[in-house]
């Protein structure tokens, strides 16, 4: 699940989910959701990457990044993500990604994302679930 809140010239979403991948997952679907409606993107596209950061903040900031890194270098957007999160001397984020390539024939543009970025980042474990906050520069 996911919500939107508003701030100036920008969007923040906040994503829940009741592991720490799964509000990571919560957190991409939101990002492509503000792309193109996230309900019509075609499972065609698998994508595996990994990403590496020494906390929660810069993984949850450079898992975002890549994913809008493929969009605008390979034009791939995607609707589904499998994540799983390890946690060594840093933090090991790994994603398999499933989508389609993008097309403005195919798929009705929404909003240009610019950058991820940290301003009012939050990452928050509650008793029952997870929430990750970012907000995206547009």
């Amino acid at each position: 699940m996911y919500n939107y809140f508003e701030t100036t010239a920008d969007i923040g979403i906040i994503a829940f989910g009741k592991t720490l991948e799964e509000s990571f997952e919560n957190s991409a679907r939101g990002l492509s959701n503000i792309i193109v409606d996230i309900e019509s993107i075609e499972k065609i596209e698998k994508h595996s990457f990994k990403v590496i950061s020494e906390d929660l903040f810069g993984l949850l900031y450079d898992f975002l990044t890549e994913l809008l890194i493929l969009h605008d270098s390979e034009l791939l957007i995607f609707s589904e993500f499998n994540v799983k999160i390890e946690k060594n001397e840093c933090y090991e984020l790994s994603c398999v990604a499933f989508g389609d390539r993008y097309s403005k024939d195919k798929y009705e543009p929404k909003e240009e994302v610019k950058a991820i970025t940290y301003h009012r980042m939050e990452i928050i474990k509650n008793e029952n679930c997870w929430k990750t906050q970012f907000i995206v520069d547009l």
